[in-house]
């Protein structure tokens, strides 16, 4: 049953995105007005750490077992949007790891983010995934767990959905995967996968 769910979600988030694109090019003329965009974002969030793969977290079949928890406050910067489809921004954050780990942890990334979905006007949604670098203060006690190598500095993986009422366009409700991995040994080894969720204020 398992297998079954991993082989289809490819062919499913790939459909999903075919309609939703398709629909943004048919309502192409409308133009969100510049005015109404913010440019800073100031996220903060928490969430526990997940013991399976990164495939396993997105395919919603996570664990969680060694009581260890982040806490992280990030703030981005947009750079460059397309309309109301597409924007790209830079984002820093300053984690703490509490029980299991008592660290802190340094994050700087791109973040790529497509705005527009068919149901936008009951609830404004994004999806977001970005890629960059994360430093931990210590070696992680979670992490050498899985891996005694595991090293302090890692890639860092965030994949956000962010979803808000119109009525109060600052305001969003995000669930993020905060995600540290070697990249199959290219760098650094160890990693680790934490299911966060937080709020967003736009500015």
């Amino acid at each position: 049953m398992i297998l079954f769910r991993i082989r289809w979600l490819p062919a499913v988030i790939l459909t999903f995105l075919v309609l939703t694109i398709s629909d943004a090019w048919a309502q192409d003329k409308k133009v969100e007005p510049e005015a109404e965009r913010y440019k800073w974002f100031l996220t903060a969030y928490a969430g526990a750490h997940a013991q399976d793969d990164f495939q396993d977290v997105i395919t919603f079949q996570p664990t969680f077992e060694d009581n260890a928890y982040v806490g992280v406050v990030a703030l981005a910067r947009e750079i460059w949007h397309y309309k109301h489809y597409l924007s790209f921004e830079l984002e820093g954050q300053i984690g703490k790891h509490f029980n299991a780990d008592t660290h802190w942890e340094f994050v700087g990334l791109i973040i790529g983010r497509w705005h527009h979905f068919p149901w936008d006007q009951y609830i404004d949604t994004s999806l977001a995934i970005g890629d960059g670098f994360s430093y931990y203060t210590d070696v992680s006690n979670v992490e050498t767990e899985d891996d005694e190598d595991a090293k302090r500095a890692l890639n860092y993986l965030l994949v956000e959905v962010a979803l808000g009422l119109p009525k109060y366009p600052r305001w969003d409700l995000v669930f993020r995967i905060h995600h540290r991995s070697s990249v199959f040994g290219l760098v650094g080894a160890g990693g680790s996968n934490f299911v966060c969720a937080g709020i967003k204020f736009g500015f």
